[in-house]
């Protein structure tokens, strides 16, 4: 039976498995997704043990999207583009790379119309990947608070995406113009944080939708800051079930039942 699973850290929120193993049952697959580490587990000796296990493919979270690309063999164009990894195939012992994130996420979000302004607060993998994906027409703005590794983000969505990262406190001044506000940090996952102070959801445009990435049990802190605002908000749910679905079928080469998938993460 093959098997496939999840690494990151932490993991132990993850809807990821009962998703996968509803998607299995649902065409008939005999195979098993499961949780693949420990915590503190090095992710070099995580692929280790999964290359001796001839695991037949698995996801990535944080914080291994970008650090896993040394141990891979190949990578698809869309991973190659961003230099980060959700999804790995093991195609004959090969260990290749595929990013569905982006995919994942814009195809869970109504139809655009172009012109559409959107803020994504962000210069990691998951935003990279939002970016590669993102449909023509939207304009995207590009945030990130300031730290040492600032600039050397700004070089890197600049030389990728020819697009120019702006400092997080610039956002206060465009705020009442955006139409789709995105937080794709890893802040508010491990505790109740927002990227953003209640007071700038306060200036937001009224109509503007409110996404975190994050996902998890309890509401983040961001979107609870949006909706005391009257503002309309998404989780991290419905991209949770694009990715996985994307992974799917590169897994299975069918396309996977999304229904079944969303309806297994209702408690």
């Amino acid at each position: 039976m093959d098997k496939y699973g999840l690494i990151g850290d932490p993991i132990g929120h993850s809807k990821s498995p009962q998703m996968q193993t509803a998607a299995l049952k649902n065409a008939n697959i005999a195979a098993t997704y499961t949780l693949l580490n420990e915590p503190g587990e090095m992710l070099a000796d995580i692929i280790t043990r999964l290359r001796a296990s001839n695991v037949a493919g698995f996801n990535v979270t944080t914080p291994f999207k970008q650090a896993i690309i040394p141990f891979l063999d190949e990578l698809d164009v869309s991973a190659a583009n961003i230099q980060a990894v959700n999804t790995v195939k093991n195609v004959a012992g090969k260990l290749i790379g595929y990013s569905t994130d982006g995919i994942g996420f814009w195809q869970s979000l109504p139809l655009l119309k172009p012109g559409t302004n959107v803020a994504l607060i962000g210069a990691g993998g998951a935003a990279k990947s939002l970016i590669d994906a993102a449909p023509v027409g939207v304009n995207l703005r590009i945030f990130n608070r300031e730290s040492p590794e600032f600039n050397v983000h700004y070089a890197d969505l600049k030389e990728l995406f020819n697009i120019e990262l702006q400092p997080l406190a610039s956002l206060h001044n465009q705020l009442a113009e955006i139409d789709i506000l995105i937080n794709a940090t890893s802040v508010g996952l491990r505790d109740n944080v927002s990227i953003l102070p209640l007071n700038e959801f306060e200036i937001l445009n009224r109509e503007a939708l409110v996404i975190d990435l994050v996902y998890k049990h309890q509401q983040t802190q961001f979107l609870t800051f949006a909706k005391s605002t009257n503002h309309q908000t998404l989780g991290g749910l419905p991209m949770l079930v694009g990715q996985g679905a994307a992974s799917f079928e590169i897994w299975h080469q069918q396309v996977a039942n999304t229904k079944v998938m969303q309806a297994s993460l209702i408690d």
